[in-house]
């Protein structure tokens, strides 16, 4: 998680958090019950047959939301990716 730590004129801090997109890659396609508990991500089918969500969350206490939520419906979390710093690049996090 990104923060920016500013310190205003009275000398106290102040921080921001900036949201970071997420590409969580899932074994399978998911049916529309299990797409319903994932509100908050784009949902895509990739050319193996997975499923891709993505977006962005506001910190990663949500992303463990989102993770748990995969753990619960028994989804087969394939791989995690971070979008970070200003090119976009997207970095791998892979669950074998």
């Amino acid at each position: 998680m990104k923060e920016t730590v500013r310190v205003n004129k009275m000398g106290s801090m102040n921080t921001e958090r900036q949201p970071i997109f997420y590409q969580i890659r899932l074994r399978g396609k998911l049916d529309l019950e299990q797409a319903a508990w994932f509100p908050e991500l784009i949902h895509a089918e990739d050319d193996d047959g997975n499923t891709l969500l993505a977006g962005e969350l506001p910190d990663q206490a949500a992303l463990m939301g989102i993770l748990f939520r995969a753990h619960n419906l028994n989804l087969k979390i394939l791989c995690v990716k971070i979008k970070t710093g200003k090119t976009g690049d997207l970095k791998n996090v892979q669950n074998d």
